[in-house]
């Protein structure tokens, strides 16, 4: 074997060597291009799912801050709808101690005032143009004395002459004891 064939030889084995080489290297380019892929896919989805992460709880947010709002309208509209119906009431009762409903049920009410105060000495009070209803009630009884009070509000109120305890009847006091139970029914009515 001549120098020119061991020239030939050992270029081809360098080319061959070369070869090898350059086709590891093309491999491990590959799979560093792939493996870069895969990362800039996974870092992506990472910081998608960051940001909607991050979208979701701003947006939980934004609708709690939202429900509570839209609960302190409510609340107020509400708030505006009870005092409209106590004041529509009101504005009602300054007639309704000469309503015959009223008068049909004064009896009751006043024996159930007068309840309250067994042998004590009792005023009742009212406005002068209820006073003969409320003695009319009282059946005659000598232990209480009727003083009208033109200044006062519609019912009743009886008291104790000792002062020990008084009830008030008045249509008013009444309404404003029912406040709670009509917020409720109210409520329930109009869907609260």
């Amino acid at each position: 074997m001549g120098i020119d064939d061991l020239i030939a030889r050992l270029e081809r084995d360098a080319d061959a060597r070369v070869a090898a080489i350059d086709a590891r290297a093309r491999a491990e380019v590959q799979t560093i291009r792939d493996a870069a892929k895969e990362a800039s896919v996974l870092a992506s989805h990472r910081a998608l799912a960051a940001r909607r992460t991050a979208r979701r709880a701003r947006l939980a947010e934004e609708i709690a801050v939202a429900k509570r709002q839209a609960r302190a309208v409510r609340l107020v509209a509400e708030h505006s709808l009870l005092e409209q119906v106590m004041a529509r009431a009101a504005a009602l009762l300054d007639g309704a101690d000469r309503d015959a409903v009223y008068l049909s049920s004064l009896r009751e009410r006043i024996a159930g005032a007068l309840r309250y105060m067994e042998g004590a000495a009792v005023a009742v009070r009212c406005r002068p143009a209820l006073v003969p209803a409320v003695r009319a009630a009282l059946e005659g009884r000598r232990d209480v004395t009727v003083l009208p009070v033109a200044t006062m509000a519609a019912g009743f109120t009886a008291v104790a002459r000792d002062g020990t305890v008084e009830v008030d009847d008045t249509l008013p006091a009444r309404l404003a004891r029912m406040r709670p139970r009509l917020l409720i029914r109210l409520f329930a009515e109009v869907g609260a």
